[in-house]
C-alpha cells in the first residue's frame, strides 16, 4: 500500500521528509519490523517503543509513527501524532480496509460474564443459520476455525486483522469481548460496533485503574464514544440490576436502550416473572419485546441466568425469532471452564471456574451454596504480580459461603507462592475460619485438587476456582503444562496425582 493512502485518515500534528513509498506492513513491536515497514512507536507498560526506533530501523523500517520530537540519521517520512495508539488502531484499520464496516460488529463488556454471553450468543445466530465469529478471551472461531489471541481484546492490529479474517472466510456478524484494558489502550478505536452489552462492574484491574470511577469510565467509552462511530443508530443492552449499568443509560444518544433484568419489573425490556436454578440447570419464564416465553437452561446460578437474559437481548435486538432463541439456550451445553462439570461416579459434584475476582467468586459459591448440596468445599487463590487488594477479599469470600476450603497456588508468576497465599489468610480467619481446620493450604495445585476430591462425598460440591479453561501455570516466567479439568478427572478416575511441580518462583525473581 502506497504510503499516502495509509496514512490518509491518521490524524497527524506534524511530518518531516515525506516521501511517497510502498509500505509493506506496519509494526509496533521492533523485533517484529520487516524491511519496508511502517513503524508506530507506542508507549507501553514497560518500555517506550521510541526507544526502539533505532532497532526498527536496523531491520528496514522506512517510515516513522511517533508522538514525541524524535531525531534519525536517515531523511525518512516521519509523521507525529498525539496518540500513537489511536494511530496504530487509525493506520491499522486502513491497512485491513475497515472490516468492521462490513459486518454487524457486538462488544460485551463488563467485569464478569463477557465469554459466556459471547458463546451463547454464537450458539443462538448458528442455530438462526447465522455464520458468527468471535473474539474473546479463549481465542477467536469462526465456523470450524479456532486460533488463540494474545489478550482478550488483541491488540489494535489483531483485531483488524482476524475482523478481515473473519469477512473473507464469510462470517456475517463478530462478537467481541471487549476489556477495559483494550478500550484504554486504544485497541478497539477504530472498530466500528453495531451493538454494545455491559454486564456489571465490581473491583478488578484496580491496581490498573486504581479507582471504580476510573474502572467505570474506561468501560463507558464502549458506549459514549465507540458505538456512535457510523453505521446509523446504535442499541445497548444493559444489565439494569447493576448500578454502573444504569448508569450508562444517562449517555447521549444515538444509542437506542434494551435494558434486562432478574428481577420481576415490567419497566425493562427483557425480564424475568420466575425462575429456579438447582445443580440440574435454571428453569424461567420471561418477558420480552417479542412476547413472552420460557426455558430450561443446563446453565446453573443466578449469574448465569443474567448471562442468558443478556444474550437474549441481543439476540432479539439482532431480529432472531424469540422461540429460536429459547430454544437455543436450551441446547447451550455451557462455556469451557465456567462452571464445567466433570462428570464422575462418585456422588460428588466438582465443578471448574475461570473465577478469579471477589465478585465472580461470590457470585459462583452463592450459586452452589443455594443448591442444596451436602458441603460446599472450595480450592483457590490468587495470581501473583497482580491486584494484591483482592487477595484478603477473596479469602472472606470462600470463608462466608464454603463449608471447608484449600488454598493453594494459581498463577504465581514472580511472586513466592507462600507470600500470597499469606495475604489471603487474614481475610479467610475474618470470614469465620480457622485456618489448619475449615481451611487448609496445600501450596502444590495438583496435591490441593487431589486433597479436595478426597475430602468430598457423595451429594458434596467440590469447586475448584481460579484458572478455569487454562491448560498451563505460570510460574516465574515460564508456562507450564497443567489443566485442573485433567488433573481433576484423573482423581476421580482413581489414578491418583503424579508427583507436583515446583510452584515456587526461580531463585532469582523477587516477590513484588
Amino acid at each position: 500500500m502506497k504510503l499516502s493512502s495509509l496514512i490518509q485518515d491518521l490524524p497527524i500534528t506534524e511530518k518531516r521528509h515525506f516521501a511517497d513509498l510502498e509500505i509493506t506492513g506496519i509494526s509496533s513491536h521492533s523485533a517484529q519490523v520487516r524491511p519496508g515497514n511502517l513503524f508506530v512507536a507506542v508507549f507501553g507498560a514497560r518500555a517506550d517503543g521510541h526507544a526502539f526506533i533505532g532497532d526498527a530501523l536496523e531491520r528496514g523500517a522506512t517510515a516513522l509513527v511517533v508522538e514525541k520530537e524524535v531525531s534519525v540519521p536517515q531523511h525518512l517520512p516521519i509523521f507525529r501524532v498525539k496518540d500513537s495508539r489511536a494511530g496504530l488502531s487509525r493506520l491499522a484499520a486502513t491497512w485491513y480496509d475497515h472490516p468492521s464496516d462490513k459486518i454487524p460488529v457486538v462488544g460485551v463488556t463488563g467485569t464478569n460474564g463477557k465469554t459466556t454471553i459471547t458463546y451463547l450468543l454464537q450458539y443462538i445466530l448458528q442455530v438462526a443459520g447465522k455464520n458468527p465469529g468471535v473474539i474473546g478471551t479463549l481465542g477467536y472461531r469462526y465456523g470450524k476455525v479456532l486460533k488463540p489471541t494474545s489478550h482478550t481484546t488483541p491488540d489494535a492490529q489483531e483485531v483488524q486483522r482476524i475482523l478481515s479474517e473473519m469477512v473473507e472466510n464469510h462470517a456475517d456478524i463478530a462478537l467481541m469481548e471487549v476489556s477495559s484494558h483494550a478500550i484504554d489502550l486504544r485497541r478497539v478505536e477504530d472498530v466500528r460496533f453495531d451493538a454494545g452489552i455491559f454486564t456489571n462492574l465490581t473491583p478488578e484491574h484496580l491496581d490498573y485503574h486504581k479507582s471504580m470511577e476510573l474502572y467505570f469510565e474506561s468501560k463507558k467509552r464502549l458506549f459514549r464514544e465507540l458505538l456512535g462511530k457510523g453505521k446509523g443508530v446504535k442499541r445497548a443492552i444493559l444489565n439494569a440490576d447493576d448500578a454502573y449499568g444504569m448508569k450508562v443509560i444517562d449517555l447521549p444518544p444515538p444509542t437506542d436502550f434494551w435494558t434486562y433484568s432478574a428481577k420481576p419489573q415490567s419497566k425493562w425490556n427483557v425480564f424475568v416473572r420466575s425462575w429456579r436454578s438447582d445443580l440440574n440447570g435454571i428453569s424461567a419464564q420471561i418477558s420480552t419485546p417479542a412476547g413472552d416465553g420460557e426455558f430450561h437452561s443446563p446453565l446453573i446460578g443466578g449469574f448465569n441466568l443474567s448471562n442468558i437474559l443478556a444474550a437474549i437481548g441481543t439476540a432479539l435486538s439482532l431480529e432472531i425469532p424469540l422461540p429460536t432463541i429459547l430454544k437455543a439456550v436450551e441446547d447451550f451445553a455451557g462455556v469451557p471452564g465456567r462452571l464445567e462439570r466433570i462428570p464422575n461416579r462418585k456422588g460428588i459434584h466438582v465443578f471448574v471456574d475461570y473465577a478469579h475476582t471477589p465478585d465472580a467468586l461470590k457470585n459462583v459459591l452463592r450459586a452452589l451454596k443455594e443448591l442444596d448440596a451436602r458441603r460446599v468445599i472450595s480450592l483457590f487463590g490468587c495470581g501473583g504480580d497482580r491486584d494484591r487488594a483482592k487477595r484478603p477479599i477473596m479469602g472472606r469470600e470462600v470463608a462466608r459461603l464454603s463449608d471447608q476450603a484449600i488454598v493453594t497456588s494459581d498463577n504465581p508468576r514472580t511472586e513466592d507462592p507462600q507470600q500470597i497465599i499469606s495475604e489471603i489468610l487474614p481475610g479467610v480467619e475474618e470470614g469465620g475460619m480457622s485456618v489448619g481446620k475449615d481451611c487448609v493450604v496445600e501450596v502444590d495445585r495438583r496435591r490441593a485438587i487431589h486433597q479436595a476430591i478426597a475430602m468430598a462425598g457423595a451429594g458434596d460440591v467440590v469447586l475448584i476456582a481460579g484458572k478455569g479453561h487454562e491448560d498451563y501455570q505460570i510460574i516465574g516466567t515460564e508456562k507450564r503444562p497443567f489443566d485442573d479439568r485433567a488433573v481433576a478427572r484423573r482423581v476421580l478416575a482413581g489414578r491418583g496425582v503424579r508427583a507436583g511441580v515446583r510452584t515456587t518462583a526461580p531463585a532469582e525473581a523477587k516477590p513484588s
